[in-house]
């Protein structure tokens, strides 16, 4: 799905460093953990993200014994869960969940479906806060581009007891543009919210290894 260089940001460990984004873990080297670490250590990955819920739904493949073996291979694993805003609450228990079966950290996959719903944004952080605590790591992982979606509720999702770090999934290929570009416009608009960014790239769509290497070299530049 995606890369995520990272820094090295006081309290955000569970993002530290190259992230290898899983939405279905069996057509990852067959679901084999043996495998996916390889392939990590190859790749200087630390932290994997994996796909724990879809709105109100539980995925069975972010297992604790999937979490142990890929603890036990030394990288860091995050859930990340697709959210739509029609059962806030019910999308907060999913979220919940994947905290209790043991994420490094929480990953908020908001996108157009949630334009408008700031009440029921709302009601998903506060509910989701609830159980998981205040501290628990949450990024959102969302449109790069806060401008062209004056409806979204950025304002809660990276506002008081909201994610405490943004993911923005700047996918040049996708969206249309170069990566210095995406990079301009993205940082210049995600700033204002003051939180870490930690920028999501593009590999699905084969958008080719010199943009990806540089990609990865603007990520440093921007800190």
């Amino acid at each position: 799905m995606g890369t995520a260089p990272g820094d090295d940001s006081a309290g955000a460990s569970a993002f530290d460093a190259r992230g290898m984004w899983i939405w279905y873990v069996g057509r990852s080297h067959g679901g084999d953990p043996a495998r996916i670490i390889g392939r990590a250590r190859r790749s200087g990955v630390r932290t994997v993200y994996v796909k724990a819920g879809d709105g109100r739904r539980t995925w069975g493949q972010f297992t604790p014994s999937l979490i142990d073996a890929l603890h036990a291979g030394g990288l860091k694993v995050c859930a990340w869960q697709f959210i739509y805003g029609d059962a806030p609450y019910k999308e907060a228990n999913v979220g919940a969940a994947a905290v209790e079966r043991g994420a490094d950290c929480m990953i908020i996959d908001a996108e157009g479906h949630y334009e408008g719903k700031y009440a029921s944004a709302d009601r998903y952080i506060r509910k989701l806060r609830s159980q998981i605590g205040e501290d628990f790591p949450v990024s959102l992982a969302g449109f790069p581009y806060v401008h062209y979606h004056p409806g979204f509720p950025y304002s809660v999702f990276l506002g008081p007891k909201g994610a405490q770090y943004n993911q923005p999934q700047m996918y040049w290929k996708a969206i249309g543009t170069s990566v210095a570009r995406v990079f301009s416009h993205t940082y210049r608009y995600n700033r204002v919210f003051r939180r870490p960014i930690y920028p999501i790239g593009q590999t699905y769509l084969n958008p080719g290894r010199r943009m990806i290497k540089r990609f990865r070299r603007l990520s440093l530049n921007y800190g």
